[in-house]
Protein backbone atom coordinates (compact mmCIF):
# COMPACT_ATOMS: atom_id res chain seq x y z
CA UNK A 1 0.00 0.00 0.00
CA UNK A 2 1.43 3.65 -0.97
CA UNK A 3 1.40 6.47 1.10
CA UNK A 4 -1.20 8.40 -0.74
CA UNK A 5 -3.25 4.87 -0.20
CA UNK A 6 -2.65 5.43 3.73
CA UNK A 7 -3.56 8.69 3.63
CA UNK A 8 -6.86 8.59 2.34
CA UNK A 9 -7.12 5.56 4.81
CA UNK A 10 -6.99 8.90 7.65
CA UNK A 11 -9.16 10.75 5.88
CA UNK A 12 -11.97 8.09 6.03
CA UNK A 13 -11.49 7.58 9.15
CA UNK A 14 -11.94 11.16 10.04
CA UNK A 15 -14.96 11.24 7.58
CA UNK A 16 -16.38 8.31 10.27
CA UNK A 17 -15.51 9.13 13.50
CA UNK A 18 -15.30 12.82 13.37
CA UNK A 19 -18.02 13.81 10.72
CA UNK A 20 -19.84 10.49 11.12
CA UNK A 21 -20.40 10.43 7.73
CA UNK A 22 -22.89 7.76 6.14
CA UNK A 23 -21.51 4.32 4.10
CA UNK A 24 -22.30 5.73 0.83
CA UNK A 25 -20.86 9.10 1.61
CA UNK A 26 -17.88 7.74 2.39
CA UNK A 27 -17.98 5.13 -0.49
CA UNK A 28 -18.58 8.35 -2.55
CA UNK A 29 -15.41 10.20 -1.49
CA UNK A 30 -13.13 7.10 -1.63
CA UNK A 31 -14.23 6.64 -5.12
CA UNK A 32 -13.91 10.19 -6.19
CA UNK A 33 -10.50 10.58 -4.95
CA UNK A 34 -8.92 6.93 -6.01
CA UNK A 35 -9.72 8.11 -9.59
CA UNK A 36 -8.55 11.46 -8.29
CA UNK A 37 -4.70 9.68 -7.33
CA UNK A 38 -4.68 8.00 -10.30
CA UNK A 39 -4.71 11.16 -12.68
CA UNK A 40 -2.14 12.52 -10.52
CA UNK A 41 0.12 9.47 -10.38
CA UNK A 42 -0.04 8.84 -14.05
CA UNK A 43 -0.09 12.23 -15.42
CA UNK A 44 2.41 13.87 -13.30
CA UNK A 45 3.87 10.99 -11.31
CA UNK A 46 3.36 12.70 -7.66
CA UNK A 47 2.39 12.24 -4.05
CA UNK A 48 -0.90 14.00 -4.01
CA UNK A 49 0.97 16.36 -1.05
CA UNK A 50 2.93 17.80 -3.99
CA UNK A 51 0.61 19.20 -6.29
CA UNK A 52 -0.41 22.31 -7.05
CA UNK A 53 -3.98 23.90 -7.92
CA UNK A 54 -3.00 23.66 -11.93
CA UNK A 55 -2.63 19.88 -11.10
CA UNK A 56 -6.20 19.59 -9.53
CA UNK A 57 -7.70 21.53 -12.14
CA UNK A 58 -6.74 19.65 -15.05
CA UNK A 59 -8.50 16.48 -13.73
CA UNK A 60 -11.24 18.51 -13.76
CA UNK A 61 -11.34 19.58 -17.27
CA UNK A 62 -10.76 15.78 -17.88
CA UNK A 63 -13.67 14.67 -16.20
CA UNK A 64 -15.51 17.79 -18.44
CA UNK A 65 -14.25 15.96 -21.31
CA UNK A 66 -15.74 12.69 -20.35
CA UNK A 67 -18.88 14.29 -20.16
CA UNK A 68 -20.17 12.82 -16.96
CA UNK A 69 -23.33 14.68 -15.39
CA UNK A 70 -23.17 17.95 -13.81
CA UNK A 71 -24.09 16.63 -10.33
CA UNK A 72 -21.58 14.05 -10.78
CA UNK A 73 -18.97 16.78 -11.33
CA UNK A 74 -20.19 19.24 -8.96
CA UNK A 75 -19.66 15.48 -6.14
CA UNK A 76 -16.05 14.82 -7.35
CA UNK A 77 -15.27 18.93 -6.88
CA UNK A 78 -16.79 18.34 -3.25
CA UNK A 79 -14.39 15.27 -2.35
CA UNK A 80 -11.94 16.97 -3.46
CA UNK A 81 -12.22 20.50 -1.65
CA UNK A 82 -12.75 18.24 1.66
CA UNK A 83 -9.61 15.71 1.02
CA UNK A 84 -7.51 18.97 0.61
CA UNK A 85 -8.92 20.32 3.52
CA UNK A 86 -8.78 17.77 5.99
CA UNK A 87 -4.99 17.49 4.48
CA UNK A 88 -3.92 21.09 5.86
CA UNK A 89 -6.01 20.84 9.07
CA UNK A 90 -3.97 18.12 10.34
CA UNK A 91 -0.76 19.32 9.17
CA UNK A 92 0.13 17.39 6.21
CA UNK A 93 0.45 19.61 3.75
CA UNK A 94 1.60 23.68 3.90
CA UNK A 95 -1.35 25.22 2.01
CA UNK A 96 -4.61 23.74 0.32
CA UNK A 97 -4.13 24.03 -3.58
CA UNK A 98 -8.18 23.43 -3.49
CA UNK A 99 -8.80 25.90 -1.43
CA UNK A 100 -9.09 28.64 -4.90
CA UNK A 101 -10.79 25.83 -6.54
CA UNK A 102 -14.68 27.18 -7.37
CA UNK A 103 -17.21 25.08 -7.52
CA UNK A 104 -19.77 25.58 -10.36
CA UNK A 105 -23.54 26.60 -9.11
CA UNK A 106 -25.72 23.61 -8.42
CA UNK A 107 -28.90 23.01 -10.53
CA UNK A 108 -31.54 22.71 -8.77
CA UNK A 109 -33.45 19.80 -10.69
CA UNK A 110 -36.84 18.68 -9.90
CA UNK A 111 -37.14 15.41 -8.61
CA UNK A 112 -38.78 12.46 -9.73
CA UNK A 113 -41.77 11.90 -8.50
CA UNK A 114 -44.45 8.33 -8.82
CA UNK A 115 -47.88 9.24 -8.61
CA UNK A 116 -49.64 7.75 -5.55
CA UNK A 117 -51.87 5.14 -8.15
CA UNK A 118 -48.39 4.10 -9.58
CA UNK A 119 -47.01 3.45 -6.32
CA UNK A 120 -50.36 1.26 -5.48
CA UNK A 121 -49.51 -0.77 -8.73
CA UNK A 122 -45.81 -1.82 -7.27
CA UNK A 123 -47.21 -2.99 -3.58
CA UNK A 124 -50.25 -5.02 -5.56
CA UNK A 125 -47.92 -6.43 -8.21
CA UNK A 126 -45.97 -8.09 -4.86
CA UNK A 127 -49.45 -9.43 -3.58
CA UNK A 128 -50.34 -12.17 -2.93
CA UNK A 129 -48.22 -12.14 -0.13
CA UNK A 130 -47.01 -15.31 -0.36
CA UNK A 131 -43.49 -15.75 0.72
CA UNK A 132 -40.63 -14.33 3.03
CA UNK A 133 -39.47 -12.27 0.31
CA UNK A 134 -42.34 -10.83 -0.75
CA UNK A 135 -43.30 -9.92 3.01
CA UNK A 136 -40.09 -8.63 3.32
CA UNK A 137 -39.52 -6.62 0.00
CA UNK A 138 -43.57 -4.61 0.51
CA UNK A 139 -42.60 -3.78 4.43
CA UNK A 140 -39.38 -2.22 2.75
CA UNK A 141 -41.46 -0.33 0.49
CA UNK A 142 -44.45 0.65 3.36
CA UNK A 143 -41.77 1.82 5.68
CA UNK A 144 -39.86 3.92 2.91
CA UNK A 145 -42.98 5.68 1.23
CA UNK A 146 -44.93 6.42 5.21
CA UNK A 147 -41.61 7.18 6.61
CA UNK A 148 -39.59 9.13 3.79
CA UNK A 149 -36.35 7.64 5.33
CA UNK A 150 -32.88 7.97 3.41
CA UNK A 151 -32.54 4.38 2.17
CA UNK A 152 -29.22 3.95 4.05
CA UNK A 153 -31.39 4.26 7.32
CA UNK A 154 -34.02 2.20 6.36
CA UNK A 155 -32.23 -0.96 5.62
CA UNK A 156 -29.84 -0.54 8.62
CA UNK A 157 -32.65 -0.24 11.31
CA UNK A 158 -31.93 -1.52 14.65
CA UNK A 159 -35.18 -4.28 15.70
CA UNK A 160 -35.89 -2.26 18.90
CA UNK A 161 -35.63 1.08 16.81
CA UNK A 162 -39.67 0.73 16.13
CA UNK A 163 -41.77 1.50 18.67
CA UNK A 164 -45.49 0.41 17.84
CA UNK A 165 -47.52 1.73 20.34
CA UNK A 166 -47.19 5.47 19.12
CA UNK A 167 -46.37 4.20 15.41
CA UNK A 168 -42.85 5.48 15.28
CA UNK A 169 -39.46 4.98 14.40
CA UNK A 170 -35.96 5.91 15.77
CA UNK A 171 -33.63 7.19 13.70
CA UNK A 172 -30.26 7.90 12.85
CA UNK A 173 -29.04 9.66 10.15
CA UNK A 174 -26.76 12.05 8.40
CA UNK A 175 -24.40 13.37 10.98
CA UNK A 176 -25.19 11.11 13.27
CA UNK A 177 -28.24 13.43 14.10
CA UNK A 178 -31.43 11.65 15.42
CA UNK A 179 -35.38 12.11 14.90
CA UNK A 180 -38.10 10.15 15.24
CA UNK A 181 -40.24 9.86 12.47
CA UNK A 182 -44.14 8.84 12.76
CA UNK A 183 -45.40 6.11 10.07
CA UNK A 184 -48.84 4.96 9.18
CA UNK A 185 -51.42 1.87 9.59
CA UNK A 186 -50.19 0.10 6.01
CA UNK A 187 -46.69 0.32 6.96
CA UNK A 188 -47.91 -0.93 10.82
CA UNK A 189 -49.83 -3.73 9.17
CA UNK A 190 -46.42 -4.48 6.83
CA UNK A 191 -44.00 -4.26 9.93
CA UNK A 192 -46.31 -6.87 11.45
CA UNK A 193 -46.54 -9.51 8.96
CA UNK A 194 -42.63 -9.14 8.48
CA UNK A 195 -41.90 -9.40 11.80
CA UNK A 196 -43.65 -12.99 12.42
CA UNK A 197 -41.13 -14.31 9.38
CA UNK A 198 -38.12 -12.50 9.52
CA UNK A 199 -36.45 -15.61 11.33
CA UNK A 200 -36.21 -16.64 8.04
CA UNK A 201 -33.63 -14.20 6.91
CA UNK A 202 -31.43 -15.51 10.08
CA UNK A 203 -28.93 -17.88 9.15
CA UNK A 204 -27.75 -20.98 11.53
CA UNK A 205 -30.20 -19.86 14.30
CA UNK A 206 -27.88 -16.82 15.32
CA UNK A 207 -29.58 -13.88 16.36
CA UNK A 208 -29.70 -10.40 14.86
CA UNK A 209 -30.10 -6.55 15.93
CA UNK A 210 -30.95 -5.26 12.79
CA UNK A 211 -34.68 -4.83 11.62
CA UNK A 212 -33.56 -6.66 7.93
CA UNK A 213 -30.83 -8.99 8.69
CA UNK A 214 -28.56 -10.81 5.88
CA UNK A 215 -25.59 -12.53 5.66
CA UNK A 216 -23.18 -9.66 4.25
CA UNK A 217 -20.31 -8.16 6.34
CA UNK A 218 -22.45 -5.30 7.10
CA UNK A 219 -25.77 -8.13 8.95
CA UNK A 220 -28.14 -6.29 6.76
CA UNK A 221 -30.04 -5.84 3.57
CA UNK A 222 -27.71 -3.85 1.41
CA UNK A 223 -29.31 -0.69 -0.01
CA UNK A 224 -28.26 -2.02 -3.85
CA UNK A 225 -30.17 -5.28 -2.69
CA UNK A 226 -33.23 -3.20 -1.98
CA UNK A 227 -32.74 -1.16 -4.88
CA UNK A 228 -32.47 -4.58 -7.33
CA UNK A 229 -35.57 -5.77 -5.69
CA UNK A 230 -37.31 -2.64 -5.94
CA UNK A 231 -36.30 -2.26 -9.80
CA UNK A 232 -38.04 -5.91 -10.36
CA UNK A 233 -41.30 -5.18 -9.23
CA UNK A 234 -41.53 -2.19 -10.77
CA UNK A 235 -40.94 -4.31 -14.22
CA UNK A 236 -43.31 -6.88 -13.49
CA UNK A 237 -45.69 -3.33 -12.85
CA UNK A 238 -45.31 -2.76 -16.06
CA UNK A 239 -42.91 1.44 -14.80
CA UNK A 240 -39.44 -0.10 -15.94
CA UNK A 241 -39.53 3.13 -18.28
CA UNK A 242 -39.56 5.10 -14.79
CA UNK A 243 -36.43 3.61 -13.54
CA UNK A 244 -37.45 3.22 -9.92
CA UNK A 245 -35.25 3.72 -6.80
CA UNK A 246 -35.57 4.18 -3.12
CA UNK A 247 -34.75 7.50 -3.53
CA UNK A 248 -37.53 8.07 -5.75
CA UNK A 249 -39.83 6.50 -3.36
CA UNK A 250 -38.54 9.24 -0.92
CA UNK A 251 -39.07 12.05 -3.17
CA UNK A 252 -42.86 10.60 -3.71
CA UNK A 253 -43.17 10.49 -0.14
CA UNK A 254 -41.99 14.09 0.55
CA UNK A 255 -43.96 15.19 -2.34
CA UNK A 256 -47.49 13.81 -1.55
CA UNK A 257 -46.88 14.90 1.60
CA UNK A 258 -47.11 18.67 0.61
CA UNK A 259 -49.51 17.93 -1.69
CA UNK A 260 -52.36 16.93 1.13
CA UNK A 261 -51.08 19.75 3.15
CA UNK A 262 -48.00 18.64 5.54
CA UNK A 263 -46.44 22.35 6.78
CA UNK A 264 -43.06 22.48 5.67
CA UNK A 265 -41.00 22.68 9.07
CA UNK A 266 -42.72 19.23 10.18
CA UNK A 267 -41.73 17.86 6.37
CA UNK A 268 -38.00 18.60 7.15
CA UNK A 269 -37.69 17.39 10.40
CA UNK A 270 -38.98 14.02 9.30
CA UNK A 271 -37.35 13.59 6.50
CA UNK A 272 -34.23 14.66 8.37
CA UNK A 273 -32.60 17.46 6.37
CA UNK A 274 -30.54 20.29 8.54
CA UNK A 275 -31.68 23.29 6.22
CA UNK A 276 -35.08 24.10 4.95
CA UNK A 277 -34.12 25.11 1.30
CA UNK A 278 -33.32 21.08 0.29
CA UNK A 279 -37.15 20.70 1.13
CA UNK A 280 -38.18 23.74 -0.95
CA UNK A 281 -37.65 21.95 -3.63
CA UNK A 282 -40.73 19.74 -3.50
CA UNK A 283 -43.06 22.81 -3.38
CA UNK A 284 -42.42 23.63 -7.32
CA UNK A 285 -43.74 19.80 -7.71
CA UNK A 286 -47.09 20.53 -5.73
CA UNK A 287 -47.16 24.45 -7.41
CA UNK A 288 -46.37 22.91 -11.04
CA UNK A 289 -49.30 20.73 -10.53
CA UNK A 290 -51.50 23.03 -9.06
CA UNK A 291 -50.98 24.91 -12.06
CA UNK A 292 -51.83 22.11 -14.40
CA UNK A 293 -54.90 21.77 -12.11
CA UNK A 294 -55.71 25.52 -12.64
CA UNK A 295 -55.84 24.51 -16.57
CA UNK A 296 -59.35 22.57 -15.92
CA UNK A 297 -60.77 25.77 -14.17
CA UNK A 298 -63.90 26.33 -16.15
CA UNK A 299 -62.89 30.10 -17.24
CA UNK A 300 -59.70 28.48 -18.36
CA UNK A 301 -61.38 26.43 -21.12
CA UNK A 302 -63.56 29.30 -22.35
CA UNK A 303 -62.72 29.96 -25.42
CA UNK A 304 -65.23 32.77 -26.13
CA UNK A 305 -63.50 34.55 -23.10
Amino acid sequence: MSADDNILLLFDEMLLSEKQSSNNTRRAYKTDINAYMNFIHIKYDLSILDVESKNISNWFISLSNDSISRNSYLRKVSSIKEFYKFLYSDGLIKFNPAKEIESPKKLNSIPKVLTTNQIQEIIETISPVNNPNAIRLLALIEIMYSTGMRVEELVSLSLNSINYENQSIFVKGKGGRERIVPFGKHALIAIKNYINIRKCFIKNQSSSSFMFPSVGKNGYLTSRRFSQLLKEVSVKAGLAHLSISPHILRHSFATHMLTGGADLRVLQEILGHADISTVQIYTHIVDDRKKIALSFHPLENNKNL
